[in-house]
């Protein structure tokens, strides 16, 4: 293999064989892998892996033209794919005649032997670039899509991968399956020359043989430990200034040894930037942030500038991958990128303003070029509605297009600006009627608005503002945010289009005063680039208050060129112009950072739903969560726990009750998700939420001091703990009745109920006693059993679905249970560091994760009831509660800046997403700087 070659290019088509490139590279690297290294092949198959920086396909042909082997994936899929296709075009044009390996999934591959060729009349699973290849009909291996399992462990899939490995490794396809074999005949061999003379010695030799192996197997184990842990640490000290090494390294070191250290921080690996290396001059996300686009300008070569012509990439937001890419073969500036209405790209090049339709985000096409010699290519904007285009002009008009009407001519708006001043901003305002306007440049430029809801007589809706030297617009329009004399300011917009209530964004010590970039998100979200080393959020919501600073290296933050919120704030992107790639940057690399800032406070979380109250509660279906979000019910669908859809915030009275916060008030949904109870001092309320997006109120419950709410298996029955000294049952099949139906004669701090039995164990006050009640008949309970193994006051317990049963305590443990009869029979205890404050189990009873006064999350994979630490996560400052698990992967916790976050504990999925946007992979020198002992095997 080529320095920084491939043993192989995986060629096959996305949409028919998705999972079996993967599981073949997977397959490949793993097979005959030798213990001291990473990979047994180097194998190329997926464009996640790519850089952008010269194109796909430029990309893809580089990783061609390295390679050893070409594996095609035939199937109908790929016989029709033109990338396929041009991919074993290309490899049939480069020298010397190198060797491909088919792998059929689908169709038919028929070979004509009189032609010698295949019968292209009959082959269905076999591009035509593939024709007068061969010369003799080929061998290949058959892989049908529906025979088993992608994985080793299946023989099918693992004779596949053999015969394949064989071609690869030029070893006999019997040597590398019967490794085990050859080792056994070796050691016969052996005992056979040595029986008879040296029996004793062989069997001590054998004895030391083992311990060495077990010994040597212990000590390379030992060995990755400690090269994880330091990778880790590594990873953590060039985070900020290498996002995309950090990602490598800690990708690196779960390849070496999967601790819980190492799973950790992959997990927690969302708050690292991911990275793309270019120089990006505009960037947009569509509508629902499934796209980011990016657009690089051109130049011309210039003194150690190479050339660069004009392109744009469209990127799967989530995984990063091209899904396709165009230039524009010019060396034009394209300062402005926007997505309209319709599956319309809206950018600027030059002196034309092209509109492409990128509907199919495989083929986009274009749609409409608009000339406009006088306008500003980065003074555009779109309408909310998608269908109006507005620029600025160098001679201080405006010009209106319809997007839905391209053939009409535009509306040019005369003397909103002086044309001595120009237009050099446009943003459209309170959904499309108003439009803001930046007239000059530099200190001495002013801000007007104007109201273009009939733009024939455009009239001036608000007065001037001098000193604003850039501004953008909320996507709302009911807010603006500007760079003045004084700093930032933020300005909400009334429907006449006056300005009003100017707040200026608090401001950090050290904050330099030249502002290179502004963003406006959704969610109240403001971000600035500035000199100093920052991209900074504020929420300006309410009071503006700085959320977050996101580390920028002092050239990059004093020379960004793009900045873009992703849909509901979930990302901020940032294009600099300075390069990550270290001593490998090519002049003008640039880069692109992307940061995760769905809870700007608490990065690591994949999702944030705000909840300025307490009170938000998981059904047990784990795909609803349910509460109270200022004083309204708040109702999700978290069945994508990475997108919570919110489906009701109707504002419903449940009545004041004698606290006029929900701060404290705990929350239950019933067991067929149907029921909300939430309990605060003095009330129970019940909501009907079956209806998602109309909850209804039900009734109001007299209460004390609430501390613990649940409901009985069959829904009809509601216990609430309180602080006055009884669990209190009410009878949700009579909400007419005004008291409660019954009572059990304890302090409830927490409750759960069996899964299967009218059964409910308590715990509260300071006790260290878990009971057992019967609540069969409401109106008498009866106590079972009584623990007391706990040595200190228990302070949470939970249920799962199988009836396992979990509690802390502030004695340090934690203890899992099983229900033998009436009586609570203990499976294991884990001891933490410190006071247990809160637990919860996962429903189906996988997972149990605790949350201790240390402010530790840690998260136990569990085996039969027994816990192992699987991951350790250290949220100082930013977790309070622990609300619940979203399914078996996922988990809700309540933050103590007003906000349920929830985590994404999938290891796997983690894996993918770190290993995407990682800018330039990891150099050999790089790699023997933190591994010198290992071979150089990039991870990702």
């Amino acid at each position: 293999m080529p320095d920084g070659g491939y043993d192989a290019f995986i060629s096959y088509n996305h949409e028919a064989d998705g999972p079996v490139g993967p599981a073949l590279r997977d397959g490949l690297h793993l097979f005959a892998r030798p213990w001291n290294r990473l990979r047994a092949l180097r194998v190329f198959c997926d464009r996640r892996a790519m850089d952008p920086a010269e194109g796909l396909w430029t990309t893809i042909r580089q990783a061609l033209d390295a390679s050893r082997f070409l594996i095609l994936v035939a199937s109908p899929g790929a016989a029709g794919s033109s990338w396929v296709g041009r991919e074993v075009d290309h490899w049939r044009q480069t020298g010397p005649r190198r060797p491909i390996l088919i792998v059929r999934t689908a169709g038919e591959i028929v070979w004509d032997p009189a032609a010698g060729d295949f019968d292209w009349e009959r082959t269905t699973a076999l591009p035509r670039a593939l024709s007068g290849w061969f010369t003799e009909e080929p061998q290949w291996v058959d892989l049908p899509s529906g025979s088993g399992g992608l994985s080793l462990r299946d023989p099918a899939f693992q004779d596949a991968v053999a015969t394949l490995a064989a071609s690869l490794h030029g070893r006999p396809k019997e040597d590398l399956l019967g490794e085990d074999v050859r080792q056994h005949r070796s050691a016969q061999s052996f005992r056979r020359a040595m029986w008879a003379a040296l029996s004793v010695v062989a069997l001590v030799a054998v004895g030391a043989a083992v311990w060495a192996s077990a010994e040597r197997s212990n000590a390379i184990g030992q060995r990755d430990k400690a090269l994880a842990s330091s990778l880790v640490s590594e990873a953590r000290t060039v985070q900020d200034t290498q996002p995309g090494l950090a990602r490598q390294l800690l990708a690196t070191a779960h390849d070496l040894a999967p601790t819980p250290q190492a799973k950790s921080a992959v997990v927690a690996a969302d708050e690292i930037p991911r990275e793309l290396t270019m120089q990006a001059s505009a960037l947009a996300y569509d509508a629902d942030g499934t796209v980011l686009a990016v657009a690089r300008s051109g130049r011309s070569e210039s003194g150690p500038y190479p050339e660069i012509v004009s392109h744009v990439w469209l990127y799967d937001a989530e995984t990063l991958e091209v899904l396709h890419d165009w230039s524009l073969e010019s060396h034009e500036d394209i300062p402005e990128l926007q997505f309209a209405a319709d599956g319309l790209l809206v950018l600027s090049h030059g002196d034309d303003i092209l509109v492409m339709d990128v509907s199919d985000l495989r083929a986009p096409v274009e749609h409409t070029r608009y000339s406009a010699p006088s306008v500003l290519g980065n003074v555009l904007d779109v309408a909310p509605d998608g269908q109006t285009l507005a620029a600025g002009s160098r001679d201080g008009t405006i010009r209106l297009w319809s997007l839905a009407n391209p053939a009409d001519e535009p509306l040019v708006v005369s003397s909103p600006c002086t044309a001595e001043d120009g237009v050099h901003q446009v943003r459209f305002a309170r959904s499309g009627s108003l439009l803001a306007t930046g007239c000059g440049l530099g200190p001495d430029a002013t801000l007007k608005l104007w109201d273009v809801g009939d733009p024939r007589p455009i009239a001036q809706a608000s007065a001037t503002v001098d000193g604003i030297r850039s501004f953008e617009m909320g996507p709302d329009g009911r807010g603006l945010v500007a760079e003045t004399d004084d700093g930032l300011v933020h300005w909400g917009i009334a429907s006449s289009g006056d300005l009003r209530e100017p707040r200026r964004l608090p401001l950090p010590l050290g904050y330099g005063g030249y502002v290179s970039d502004l963003a406006y998100g959704e969610r109240g979200r403001v971000a600035a680039v500035s000199d100093g080393g920052f991209a900074r959020v504020w929420d300006v919501a309410d009071d503006p208050a700085l959320l977050a600073e996101l580390p920028l290296p002092d050239f990059d933050s004093a020379n960004s060129d793009a900045m873009v919120f992703a849909p509901g704030a979930r990302a901020l992107v940032v294009g600099s112009r300075g390069s990550n790639a270290g001593p490998d940057a090519a002049p003008g690399d640039g880069t692109v950072r992307i940061w995760h800032v769905a809870d700007p406070l608490e990065r690591r979380a994949r999702a944030s739903i705000p909840a300025s109250d307490a009170g938000l509660a998981v059904g047990p279906d784990g795909r609803t969560l349910a509460g109270f979000v200022d004083s309204s019910v708040y109702v999700a669908d978290v069945s994508d726990p990475l997108r919570p859809e919110p489906l009701a915030g109707d504002a419903v009275d449940v009545g004041p009750g004698e606290s006029a916060s929900l701060a404290e008030a705990v929350s239950a949904i019933s067991p067929d998700g149907d029921t909300l109870a939430i309990a605060r001092e003095g009330t129970v309320d019940v909501v009907d939420i079956s209806d998602r997006a109309h909850p209804r109120h039900v009734v109001e419950w007299p209460a004390g001091i609430p501390q613990s709410v649940a409901f009985r298996p069959d829904g009809d029955l509601l216990a609430v703990g309180t602080f006055n000294g009884a669990v209190h049952l009410y009878d949700l099949t009579a909400p007419d009745q005004p008291q409660p139906a019954g009572q059990i004669p304890t302090v409830g701090f927490s409750l759960a109920f069996l899964p299967d039995r009218p059964v409910v164990a308590v715990s509260g006050g300071f006790s260290s006693r878990i009971e057992l009640w019967d609540v069969s008949s409401t109106g008498s309970p009866r106590k079972l059993s009584d623990d007391r193994s706990h040595t200190y006051q228990v302070s949470e317990i939970d249920a799962a679905r199988d009836g396992l049963l979990a509690s802390a305590a502030r004695d340090s443990s934690v203890r899992t249970w099983r229900v033998d009869g009436d009586r609570l029979i203990e499976q294991s205890v884990v001891t933490d560091s410190g006071d247990v404050n809160d637990l919860v189990l996962s429903a189906g009873g996988t997972r149990l994760a605790t949350l201790g006064r240390d402010e530790t999350l840690r998260v136990y994979r569990l085996d039969d009831g027994v816990p192992t630490l699987d991951l350790s996560l250290p949220v100082a400052g930013t977790a309070e509660d622990l609300v619940g698990f979203v399914g078996e992967n996922a988990l809700a916790v309540q933050t103590t800046h007003g906000a349920v976050d929830i985590w994404d504990l999938d290891l796997s999925s983690a894996l993918e997403r770190l290993c995407s946007g990682t800018g330039k992979t990891i150099t050999e020198q790089q790699w023997n700087r933190v591994l010198p002992d290992i071979s150089y095997d990039p991870p990702c």
